[in-house]
């Protein structure tokens, strides 16, 4: 097993500093930040954006990731609660081992066979959205004679309740809509497009695995826990079957960002200091970056998958545009942050696009922050608009949010559809990055 030294966190902090200074301050001003993926959906007042004149939105298209959940693990709740319980039968833990112990037994009863679920704000955010998208676009949903929404959603429970929370508020809404509803694997190249990650996610997993494992400074963690370190570093290597100490403060830092996805349990940020907090970060937005991102060494394959759900995207506006489709008044996709975060990488969103390899990976909070990019709930949206003469623009929006891609356009955030399409075929032929 490794050895740490004390005062590994100085150091890892100080390599780091000045490659991922705005990320930090931004975890120390908002610790749940350092959520990444965990990070619950944030709502921020923007003001409405009138489309050039004579244009008025007719088609939405759609994908959402599930809303905030449980840990898919249920080894992430009782494994580090039957271990803390353990070590205080013993007599090893500090006064904030024992708090940590107390609230971890009321997280993992919560928790229990809970795993994956989505939770009730989970159910809530979909439903924001929703009534957000229905009062912002009623020219969409209101035509009598376009009032189709067809519906895709992964086979997860987490997708089928988000898809159903989400459909409830527009009902709410525009009682008159007609929806259809599909959660199969017959569509799941588009609402869980994973097929090209087998050619090297196992690969990937373990070389951030291996890095988080060098690069986890956790013995002040461990001691501010544990009355006995040897004690401590024993149990935890055998509860985690491992070699090393660094899957325990990874389970709890995982635990911490979690919690924000509920309404009532209590949180863990207090178990950590601002720069071990930032540290975790970083190594999980590693993580993410070589499984899910646009990295040198992996990213091409994982494209591949983005656009699976890009062609997806173009072939049901085709045929809305065309009238083929004519009374599809929307498409709503849900899914997952595995879709989500190639199909902007592919599009070349702004900020979600960053490309580094292995060997520089110290940089990857220059350029790539999964805080950023894939939330809980995070969702494109694609609003297409027409005006009589029959021209089509559409305005491209993560989260609500406008966010650029690189289309030429003189009345941004709106785009020529044709413009628009153009690029997005471009992008999906497989040869392209």
């Amino acid at each position: 097993m490794k050895r740490v030294l004390l005062f590994g966190i100085a150091i890892f902090g100080a390599i780091l500093c000045s490659r991922g200074q705005s990320m930090r301050e931004e975890i120390a001003a908002n610790p749940n930040l350092a959520g990444g993926i965990y990070t619950a959906y944030m709502v921020t007042e923007h003001s409405v954006v009138q489309p050039p004149r004579g244009y008025k939105p007719f088609y939405i298209s759609h994908y959402g990731r599930h809303g905030s959940r449980y840990h898919t693990a249920q080894e992430k709740y009782d494994q580090p609660a039957e271990m803390m319980e353990q070590a205080n039968k013993d007599g090893k833990l500090t006064e904030q081992g024992r708090e940590l112990m107390r609230r971890l037994r009321i997280i993992a009863d919560d928790a229990h066979l809970r795993a994956g679920d989505l939770s009730q704000r989970g159910e809530r955010e979909h439903k924001g959205i929703a009534e957000r998208m229905a009062k912002a676009y009623p020219q969409v949903f209101s035509n009598k004679n376009i009032n189709h929404i067809t519906c895709l959603a992964s086979p997860y429970v987490r997708s089928v309740i988000s898809m159903a929370a989400f459909t409830e508020r527009l009902k709410e809404i525009y009682p008159k809509l007609e929806i259809t509803r599909y959660a199969s694997l017959h569509d799941i190249d588009v609402t869980r497009p994973e097929k090209n990650m087998d050619t090297f996610y196992k690969k990937a997993r373990a070389i951030a695995k291996q890095y988080q494992m060098e690069h986890t400074y956790d013995k002040e963690f461990i001691c501010r826990l544990f009355n006995d370190y040897d004690y401590a570093v024993k149990l935890i290597c055998s509860t985690y079957k491992s070699n090393s100490t660094y899957g325990f403060m990874g389970n709890i830092h995982d635990l911490a960002m979690i919690i924000q996805n509920f309404d009532t349990l209590p949180e863990l940020h207090d178990m950590f200091t601002e720069p071990e907090r930032y540290q975790m970060w970083h190594l999980f937005n590693v993580r993410r970056y070589l499984t899910y991102g646009p990295s040198i060494d992996y990213g091409d394959v994982r494209n591949l998958d983005g656009k699976l759900l890009l062609c997806d995207i173009i072939e049901r506006a085709d045929k809305v545009i065309s009238g083929e489709n004519a009374t599809e008044a929307a498409t709503l996709r849900f899914g997952h942050d595995s879709a989500i975060i190639p199909l902007l990488a592919v599009l070349h969103a702004e900020g979600c696009d960053g490309r580094v390899s292995f060997a520089e990976i110290e940089r990857l909070p220059e350029v790539w922050c999964d805080s950023r990019i894939s939330s809980m709930a995070v969702n494109v949206q694609l609003i297409f608009y027409r005006n009589k003469k029959g021209d089509v623009l559409v305005r491209f929006m993560r989260s609500e949010r406008d966010i650029r891609i690189p289309v030429k356009t003189d009345c941004y955030p709106f785009y020529k559809w044709e413009d628009f399409r153009n690029y997005c075929v471009a992008q999906s032929k497989p040869e392209s990055r």
